[in-house]
């Protein structure tokens, strides 16, 4: 396939937001029906930057991601990447072009439900588990211990975040964006890896055949949905 000028396909997202899932639910899906290769999706090729970066560099590494034959290049970046990129595109057309032109896509996702991602959050910062591949009855976060301070901190971080994305996808153009909401993509995930296959200018998925082939698994969803309930009726009686 011949192909005149790279494109990119990002995913914005926040902590504890689904992002990986979904990220992974669209590499298999594109992989199965239409054999293009996006694992980058649900890399986080950008977690290095920090305030020492320079424009040049994060072009550099833009450039240095896999190029698939469908002329994509793809990456997950999260909101603290996001704002030195945004710092370091002041000065530098070449990394506005790179991560805000014509040829550039993104996905935003983002969570509803912003009581149980804190939630999620603070499990996931007490016990070092964010990501489980393994037997869900095995994750060690089952017996993590947290507390209503942990995870009003957790919201609070969460807060914060989600309101970056918010202001993120209001200067993005229309037609290269599109905000998916994780509890959204649970409900019906043919029609939005539909969405971005639109997007990218591919064809449409069969909803019909289409499986969810993610390899991430859910971890201590009883303990996570009572955290979330107890926290939410202390919450409504001890908001400061």
């Amino acid at each position: 396939m011949a192909v005149s000028r790279r494109k990119n396909l990002f995913i914005a997202s926040e902590v504890r937001s689904g992002s990986t899932y979904i990220a992974e639910s669209i590499s298999y899906a594109f992989n199965q029906f239409l054999g293009f290769e996006f694992w980058g999706l649900a890399q986080e090729k950008f977690s290095h930057l920090d305030e020492n970066s320079n424009p040049e560099d994060i072009v550099q590494r833009c450039k240095s991601l896999f190029l698939d034959k469908s002329g994509f290049s793809s990456a997950k970046i999260m909101c603290k990447a996001l704002s030195v990129i945004h710092r370091n595109s002041d000065p530098s057309d070449d990394l506005r072009d790179c991560f805000f032109g014509p040829d550039t896509y993104w996905i935003v996702v983002r969570r509803r439900d912003r009581i149980a991602q804190a939630v999620s959050l603070a499990m996931a910062r007490k016990s070092g588990l964010y990501h489980f591949y393994g037997d869900p009855s095995e994750a060690p976060d089952g017996e993590t211990a947290v507390d209503f301070e942990d995870i009003t901190s957790a919201l609070q971080a969460i807060s914060l975040s989600d309101i970056y994305l918010s202001a993120f996808s209001q200067q993005l153009r229309p037609k290269s964006l599109i905000e998916i909401y994780y509890e959204d993509f649970l409900k019906d995930e043919a029609k939005y890896l539909n969405k971005v296959s639109k997007l990218c200018g591919f064809a449409k998925i069969d909803k019909d055949t289409y499986k969810n082939s993610s390899k991430l698994k859910q971890t201590s969803k009883a303990e996570k949905d009572e955290l979330n309930n107890t926290y939410s009726n202390w919450l409504l009686k001890n908001y400061i």
